[in-house]
């Protein structure tokens, strides 16, 4: 940024003194404007083609939280907060269909669920950490088509953005899991269309070199179905597994049962309507294949309008139900709230065993400015 900044500095020094040759009759107008010209096409020859194609991204949240982490009858459990989310981050096109990204963001280094940061500290210095960090490369270089082969590696976006079709209630959208992901998309049968994606994730690792990493490994194939010029569905079956009894309830998370094992059977389908107001309606179901009991989840959902530019809105309503031990507790939405008992003590927290609506709608004031509130019961 630094010699970008410098160089745009000279090209506005040159500006200048073209404007006082003119007025000084050393040379004419037509004659300034070629030299500038001129001036930019040498500066863009000098810039490697990847400066180019760098584009910069990033959000602020702000949020204020009312929440009742307790029994009903808890009185001292309710918790009013002001919290807000900050990231920025690039990604640049390279040669042969490379790509590079990296993010920052605030929130706890140690809380893969949650980058929102709590207002407090006496004004002390809050932390922004590396989110992402990782390489890419597309088969046909068009990262706009999700056809072809397309590899990922480093600490990686959230599953919703690499090509997975997963509900947000299973994986928390502020996740950003590291290790690699291979999709294939585009495999048209009749008017079916299916993708193929894989994922291998290192989750725990150890000082000790005698002892290997915990891993995940995960895989899901999808589907997309045109039923008519207005209507689609899409289908995703996958499943995931973790190897290490370390990952399995042993502590940071809550609900899940100590030393239970991960392996869920995920289904996702929804259904989206084409219209003035955009419909869509969708459903999961997990069963963890490790468990005896209490493995299931539910999830279900429909959504009206899209929320994208100015004077757009849109509202959801949705019913999750995770059992206790149908998915891995600290990798679910944060937004969901349930009682277990870590290394120390009964907590409440993120993690599953628990029931509840949610209830959202969002509002666009500008194109880049969007209100939302969200309901929880």
């Amino acid at each position: 940024l630094t010699g970008l900044t410098a160089l745009n500095a000279e090209a506005g020094d040159n500006s200048s003194l073209l404007k006082k040759l003119v007025e000084k009759g050393v040379i004419t107008q037509a004659e300034a404007a070629a030299l500038m010209e001129e001036s930019n096409d040498e500066f863009n020859d000098e810039l490697p083609n990847w400066v180019s194609s760098l584009t910069f991204k990033g959000d602020l949240r702000l949020r204020f939280e009312h929440t009742h982490d307790g029994e009903p009858s808890d009185v001292s459990s309710a918790e009013d907060r002001w919290r807000y989310r900050f990231r920025l981050g690039g990604a640049a096109n390279l040669k042969n269909g490379f790509k590079v990204g990296f993010r920052f963001a605030t929130g706890d280094s140690g809380q893969a669920v949650s980058s929102n940061q709590t207002f407090g500290g006496d004004f002390g210095r809050d932390k922004f950490n590396l989110d992402q960090a990782y390489a890419a490369w597309k088969q046909d270089q068009d990262w706009d088509s999700t056809s072809g082969l397309t590899m990922y590696g480093g600490k990686m976006p959230n599953f919703a953005n690499t090509g997975w079709k997963i509900s947000g209630a299973l994986f928390d959208s502020d996740i950003t899991p590291e290790g690699m992901e291979v999709h294939y998309g585009g495999v048209d049968v009749g008017s079916v269309t299916f993708g193929f994606h894989g994922g291998a994730y290192l989750m725990e690792g150890e000082d000790d070199p005698s002892k290997q990493y915990s891993t995940m490994i995960m895989a899901q194939v999808t589907s997309q179905t045109k039923l008519s010029d207005t209507l689609a569905m899409d289908l995703g079956v996958g499943l995931y597994g973790i190897d290490s009894n370390d990952l399995a309830g042993q502590g940071n998370g809550n609900g899940n049962t100590a030393n239970q094992g991960y392996t869920p059977l995920m289904i996702d389908l929804a259904f989206s309507y084409k219209a003035a107001i955009p419909i869509k309606a969708y459903g999961t179901w997990v069963d963890n294949q490790q468990a005896d009991s209490m493995e299931n989840g539910w999830i279900t959902g429909i959504k009206f309008g899209s929320a994208k530019k100015a004077g757009d809105w849109q509202a959801k309503i949705e019913y999750v139900s995770l059992e206790k031990d149908a998915i891995w507790d600290e990798l679910a939405d944060d937004q969901g709230g349930a009682f277990g008992i870590n290394s120390t003590t009964s907590a409440y927290g993120t993690g599953t065993n628990f029931e509840g609506v949610i209830v959202q709608g969002k509002y666009n004031l500008y194109d880049n400015v969007q209100t939302a509130l969200s309901l929880w019961f």
